[in-house]
C-alpha cells in the first residue's frame, strides 16, 4: 500500500499559473517539442551515487523515464536534437547544461536494457496504417501501439529511420541506430511490411483504397522530404546542375551511409558545398574524411545572433574549421560555370539580406552584383534544403488550390479525406524531435477519431518560462572534448562522453528553473514524501523581508496586509529549500512535514 501512495505521490502534475492560464515549466521543457521532464531527469542524474555498481539501478530507472516519453532514445536526446539546451536560462551566463551528453552517459548503461524491454501486450485495437518510416511514422505507431492498436508501417525495413540514417557515423553511429530502431519496433510489435513506398511513382490512390478493404480505419502519411531542393537565384532555376560532378550533398550522404561511396572518393580533388545548415555542414565534413578539400559557401553571414546569421550549430561550424574546412559567407550562387560538359566553378555575388522583415519565414535574398568572385572547383555539391513530390499527395485529393497539403494544424487530419494525417518534414520541416511531436499528434487525433471523440477539446495549452534563479555566480560549462582534428578525419566518433562523476557534477549545475510539482524527482528519490508546503503565519510575520531578500527564485514578495507588511509565497516559484524558514527571526515560516530538523540544520549551517 505504501508503494502504491509513493507511486502516485511521485507523479508529475501539471501546474498551471492561475493568472495567465498558462502552463509553467523550465524553458528547456517548453522548448522540447515533446515536453520531456528534463528538471526531474537532472535531478535524478545529480543524486546518483559515485559507485557505477550501485548507480546501475537508478541509471536504468532514468533511462526508463526517458523511454517512456521519447521511444528513439538514445538516438534523439542522447546524440542528437538538444533543442533544449538552446532554451537552457543558463545559456546567456556561462552556458547551458550539456544534457546531450548527460543523456548519452544514460544511455551507455540502458542501450543493453532496452534490447530486453518487454513488448506492449498483444494488440487487440482497430488496424492502422503509418505510411513512411522516420520519426513522425515511429512516433505514431509507438504511441498508438501502446493505446492497443494494431499499426502497420508501409516502408523498407532497410529505411527505418528516414532521415535519420542520413547523419553520419561519427555523429550517430550505424550500432546505436540500428538497435534502437529494432527494439523499438518490437517493443511496439509494429508490422512492418518492408515495400519501397515509392513517392513518385504508382497509384497512390489505388494503394489507399486497397489498404482501407484490408481494414485499415485510419491512415498516417509522414514521407519527409526524400528530395534535394534545387538551386535557385532571384527566383530562377541556376543553369548547370546537370555538368559532370555537380551532385547533391544528400545523395552523397545517402551513399555513405549504404555503403556505396569509395573512402577516397574525392581525394585530391577540390569539392564546393553550398548550403549553411547542418545538413550542408555534415555534406562538407563528409567530403573531407573522403579526402577532398572542401569549401563551404553560404548565404548567411558569421553573425549567428542577427537575423541573417548563418543557421548551423556552433559546434559544427567549430569543428568544421578546426577539420581544415573553409567557409565563405555572404555569399549567393548566379552561375555554375561548365567546361567542356564538366563543373569548373560558380560566380557568388555578395549576399545582403537573407531574410525580410518577416524573419526565418521571410526568405527573400537580395545580392550586391557589383560585388562578384568566382570559386573554382572540381566538385560541387548543392545542400540547401529539401522538398517532397507533390504529385502523390494530389492524387489523393489532399492539397489546396494553392498546391499545399490540407490538414487541420491543431489535429493533423485531412481537411479534404477523412481518416487520413499528415504530419512531419511533409508537412513542416524541422528537427528530428519537431517531427516526433506531429507522430504524437496524429496519434492521440486517431485514438479520438476512432473512438469516435471530439478531436479539438483540451488540445491547446500556452507555455510560461520559469525564469533563471538569482545566483552570486553560475558554475562554467565544462568544455566539449574531442579528439585532435588530424586523429579524427574519418567516420569515427570523436567526442569524449561523460564519466559517472562528470555526469553527476554537470547535472547538479542544472538551476532547477520549474516548478517542483512539475518534477518531484525529490519524492520519486525517496528524499521526501510528497512535495511540501511552506506556510507563512501572518500574525507573528515582522516583514522584515529577510525571507524574499534570500530567496534566489523570487517566490517571496511581501505585501500590505493591515498596518503591517507580510511575506507571501508564490506556490509555482517556490522550491520548498527551507531557506526562508531557517532565516525567518519571528520563525514565522514553517515547512510541512516533509522538512525535517535534520534538514533544518543543514540548511542553517549553510546560512552561517
Amino acid at each position: 500500500m505504501t508503494k502504491e501512495i509513493d507511486d502516485v505521490a511521485s507523479q508529475i502534475e501539471q501546474v498551471i499559473d492561475e493568472a495567465s492560464g498558462k502552463a509553467y515549466l523550465p524553458p528547456c521543457q517548453v522548448r522540447c517539442p515533446l515536453k520531456i521532464d528534463i528538471q526531474r531527469n537532472h535531478v535524478m542524474i545529480s543524486c546518483l551515487p559515485l559507485d557505477e555498481k550501485e548507480a546501475s539501478s537508478q541509471i536504468l530507472k532514468i533511462g526508463d523515464e526517458v523511454y517512456e516519453q521519447n521511444p528513439l532514445f538514445p538516438i534523439v536526446c542522447g546524440y542528437i536534437c538538444g533543442l533544449c539546451e538552446k532554451e537552457c536560462n543558463y545559456e546567456e551566463q556561462t552556458g547551458a547544461v550539456r544534457r546531450i551528453l548527460l543523456l548519452r552517459f544514460v544511455a551507455e548503461h540502458y542501450l543493453s536494457h532496452l534490447k530486453t524491454k518487454p513488448s506492449h501486450p498483444p494488440l487487440t485495437g482497430e488496424k492502422v496504417a503509418v505510411i513512411g518510416g522516420g520519426p513522425a511514422s515511429l512516433m505514431c505507431a509507438y504511441t498508438l501501439s501502446k493505446k492497443g492498436y494494431r499499426v502497420s508501417m508501409v516502408a523498407k525495413r532497410s529505411d527505418l529511420g528516414g532521415a535519420l540514417r542520413l547523419i553520419p557515423q561519427y555523429r550517430l553511429p550505424k550500432n546505436i541506430l540500428d538497435d534502437t530502431l529494432d527494439s523499438l519496433v518490437r517493443i511496439a510489435r509494429i508490422d512492418v511490411k518492408d515495400v519501397q513506398f515509392e513517392p513518385t511513382m504508382g497509384d497512390w490512390k489505388k494503394t489507399m483504397d486497397e489498404l482501407r478493404k484490408e481494414g485499415y480505419q485510419a491512415i498516417f502519411i509522414a514521407t519527409g522530404t526524400p528530395f534535394p531542393r534545387r538551386l535557385r537565384f532571384e527566383g530562377k532555376l541556376v543553369a548547370g546542375a546537370d555538368l559532370e560532378a555537380v551532385m547533391f550533398g544528400l545523395n552523397l550522404l545517402s551513399d555513405v551511409s549504404q555503403g556505396k561511396a569509395r573512402p577516397r572518393l574525392f581525394e585530391g580533388k577540390r569539392v564546393i558545398v553550398i548550403g549553411g545548415g547542418n545538413v550542408a555542414f555534415d555534406t562538407a565534413r563528409t567530403a573531407r574524411r573522403l579526402g577532398g578539400k572542401v569549401t563551404l559557401v553560404c548565404l548567411e553571414n558569421e553573425d549567428k545572433a542577427s537575423k541573417d546569421g548563418i543557421p548551423a550549430d556552433v559546434e559544427e561550424i567549430e569543428g568544421a574549421s578546426e577539420e581544415g574546412i573553409q567557409i565563405v559567407y555572404s555569399r549567393g550562387v548566379e552561375e555554375i560555370v561548365g567546361e567542356d560538359g564538366k563543373f569548373r566553378k560558380i560566380k557568388c555575388p555578395r549576399c545582403t539580406s537573407v531574410y525580410n522583415e518577416m524573419g526565418y519565414r521571410g526568405f527573400n535574398p537580395k545580392f550586391d552584383k557589383s560585388d562578384v568572385i568566382y570559386l573554382e572547383g572540381d566538385v560541387l555539391l548543392i545542400t540547401i534544403g529539401q522538398t517532397w513530390p507533390r504529385t502523390p499527395f494530389r492524387q489523393v485529393g489532399l492539397l489546396d488550390e494553392r498546391d499545399r497539403i490540407d490538414v487541420d494544424p491543431l489535429t493533423l487530419m485531412s481537411n479534404r479525406v477523412e481518416g487520413i494525417f499528415v504530419g512531419g518534414d511533409v508537412r513542416r520541416i524541422g528537427y528530428a524531435s519537431d517531427a516526433m511531436r506531429e507522430g504524437m499528434v496524429a496519434a492521440e487525433s486517431i485514438d479520438r477519431y476512432l473512438k469516435g471523440e471530439d478531436l479539438k477539446k483540451g488540445r491547446e495549452m500556452e507555455y510560461e518560462k520559469a525564469a533563471i534563479p538569482r545566483a552570486a555566480e553560475y558554475k562554467p560549462q565544462p568544455e566539449l572534448e574531442w579528439l585532435p582534428a588530424k586523429k579524427r578525419i574519418n567516420f569515427k566518433p570523436f567526442e569524449k562522453g561523460f564519466t559517472l562523476k562528470d555526469a553527476v557534477e554537470e547535472a547538479g549545475r542544472c538551476l532547477y528553473c520549474g516548478p517542483c510539482k512539475s518534477c518531484k524527482a525529490c519524492v520519486m528519490l525517496g528524499l521526501q514524501q510528497e512535495i511540501p508546503r511552506i506556510e507563512v503565519n501572518r500574525e507573528i510575520c515582522s516583514g522584515c523581508g529577510v525571507c524574499a531578500f534570500l530567496c534566489s527564485y523570487d517566490a517571496i514578495k511581501l505585501e500590505k496586509s493591515g498596518d503591517k507588511a507580510v511575506a507571501v509565497i508564490n506556490d509555482l516559484r517556490c522550491k520548498r529549500c527551507g531557506v526562508c524558514a531557517a532565516a525567518c527571526p519571528s520563525a514565522a515560516i514553517v515547512p510541512e512535514h516533509s522538512t525535517n530538523a535534520e534538514i533544518m540544520a543543514e540548511i542553517e549551517g549553510a546560512l552561517v
